[in-house]
């Protein structure tokens, strides 16, 4: 079985160098690494070329698509028999790959096989405790908890889902839900994955109540699914109003928002993640 490793990577000369090392140093080595430049104005090129390293392909978007654009990207290049995503700006413990590998190995059911992740500058281990595979489905309808550089997934599953391109954010989680309503998810209860939310993240520069608006027009559903998901609903509406200058409708949806995140907090405790 062989691994293609994909990175994506816009403007990221300074912290690329120790993605890519943290790949480099893996106890399995992958048979490639695609970083894929969605046409960076920065020294990225020269950072590439600087490991001159014949695993690693490199190649330059022939126009901005966005991180899952280029995700597409190298997804539709890999040749591994598995793909695993890193983050440019994120590290990966040596053993993830062997480990990661050695679990679908070993549990030939598993489709995708997902690790834990450290958030290093909020103290933070997602998800905190092991998730079975009959749960996940209906977990990820709550919430997602399975984050990119986590994810080791056959390569023609990857290549017939891709990434959805047209979403502002939660594109992960739209991936994963995907994923986990026609194959097998398993989670691998082991932090192999260290990230930092840097500044200039997708999550602090695209409004979370736009994406959410967004990805509740392509589920729908889900606005009613759960206590968390109306949260989200409501918290949508209560901006929207807000904007649209109907504070009294607003407020009725802010005070919504605030009893169904208080009803998740108390009721739900044992599936919060």
């Amino acid at each position: 079985m062989s691994i293609s490793v994909v990175i994506p990577t816009y403007n990221r000369a300074s912290l690329l160098p120790k993605a890519v090392k943290s790949v480099l140093e893996q106890t399995l080595e992958p048979l490639e690494i695609i970083i894929v430049d969605d046409l960076s104005t920065d020294n990225t090129k020269e950072v590439v070329e600087s490991f001159q390293n014949e695993k690693i392909k490199y190649v330059v978007n022939a126009r901005t698509k966005g991180a899952n654009g280029a995700r597409n990207t190298g997804i539709m290049m890999a040749k591994g028999d598995y793909i695993a995503f890193q983050d440019s700006d994120d590290i990966w413990l040596p053993t993830k790959l062997e480990k990661q590998m050695n679990y679908v190995n070993n549990h030939p059911e598993a489709d995708m096989c997902f690790c834990s992740l450290k958030i290093e500058n909020f103290g933070r281990v997602v998800p905190k405790r092991t998730v079975k595979p009959e749960e996940i489905h209906s977990l990820l309808k709550r919430g997602n908890f399975i984050s990119t550089q986590t994810i080791f997934i056959q390569t023609e599953i990857a290549k017939k889902l891709l990434f959805d391109e047209k979403l502002m954010r939660f594109q992960d989680w739209d991936f994963c839900l995907r994923v986990s309503e026609s194959y097998q998810v398993h989670h691998l209860d082991e932090v192999l994955a260290v990230a930092e939310v840097q500044n200039d993240s997708i999550g602090k520069k695209v409004n979370q109540a736009q994406a959410l608006k967004q990805f509740f027009e392509k589920y729908p559903e889900l606005k009613t699914a759960n206590p968390i998901t109306k949260s989200f609903h409501h918290f949508v509406m209560y901006h929207t109003n807000k904007d649209d200058g109907n504070s009294m409708s607003a407020n009725m949806h802010y005070a919504q928002y605030f009893t169904y995140q208080l009803f998740d907090k108390v009721f739900n405790r044992r599936n919060r993640l």
